[in-house]
């Protein structure tokens, strides 16, 4: 491979490199940045790299050479990128990249704008989930939460009104955590009130923004969302409610690293030595 796109983040380093006309893609441990290294160094030592994230100039104290490409920038040539290859034609639409946290960006055929950004992401994921159960693996921490049950952890409105009418529908949070009691919530139920809690006030945030940017697509990116139906079911719940499109890009995590390639590719990144 003669050119690697490397999207180093705040917990992942993302890998995406083509060869044989395929694109290929790999995850590393930021922590790990030998890792990272001894990979390069065995598998492709000439590479131009590509690289983008918080951790790049990390990335760049491994060449001579890199080009360095700016992070919002390289999430929207990639999330354009896969959505070309995904066949999504949509010109008007919300971005939602769930990393370390979550960053929220408004789009259509001319601009791609941050908007704002909240800690609810996969470190609150990580580190709340680990405390809560002592489950360190993000993998197994997922699997709690599919084989898990809100509702022995959260207050539902329908705790509340119980045989009465409700005024909004009853399976809604009324809330988070209000039921959990220590050394007795089934870790299962305790991950899954926690996924969806993230789901619940990242789908606000996001349906205010499609709400305001006049556009029912709402794409969501990042890492976190990687093998987690879990997260993605209670994304999704409340489509019919509120009247948008969840859309969930299949590599989404792998945004900023493609688009540093794509971008690189073109010349566009800042080439040092």
């Amino acid at each position: 491979m003669k050119n690697i796109g490397i999207d180093a983040g705040g917990t992942l380093t993302k890998i995406v490199y083509e060869e044989n006309g395929r694109k290929h893609f790999k995850r590393f441990d930021s922590r790990e940045l030998h890792s990272v290294s001894k990979w390069l160094e065995l598998t492709s030592p000439d590479a131009l790299l590509h690289v983008t994230g918080g951790g790049a100039m990390k990335i760049k104290s491994l060449r001579k050479e890199v080009s360095v490409i700016p992070e919002f920038r390289a999430v929207e040539e990639g999330t354009r990128e896969l959505l070309k290859e995904q066949h999504h034609q949509i010109e008007r639409f919300i971005v939602v990249n769930i990393g370390t946290g979550t960053s929220f960006f408004k789009v259509d055929d001319r601009s791609f704008t941050r908007v704002l950004g909240s800690g609810i992401g996969g470190g609150m994921f990580m580190g709340l989930g680990s405390k809560l159960t002592g489950v360190t693996d993000f993998t197994e921490l997922v699997k709690l939460a599919a084989n898990g049950h809100r509702a022995s952890v959260d207050l539902m409105v329908l705790d509340i009104y119980q045989d009465q009418e409700t005024p909004v529908p009853e399976n809604l949070t009324a809330a988070n955590f209000a039921k959990y009691k220590k050394g007795k919530s089934n870790d299962g139920d305790i991950i899954r009130s926690m996924t969806n809690m993230m789901a619940e006030t990242i789908i606000l945030l996001a349906h205010q923004m499609a709400v305001t940017h006049d556009t029912q697509s709402i794409v969501f990116i990042g890492s976190t969302l990687s093998g987690n139906t879990p997260l993605k079911e209670d994304l999704s719940q409340f489509e019919e409610m509120l009247g948008y499109n969840a859309i969930f890009l299949d590599d989404g995590g792998f945004t900023g690293s493609l688009g540093a390639l794509c971008l690189g590719l073109k010349g566009q990144g800042d080439f040092t030595k």
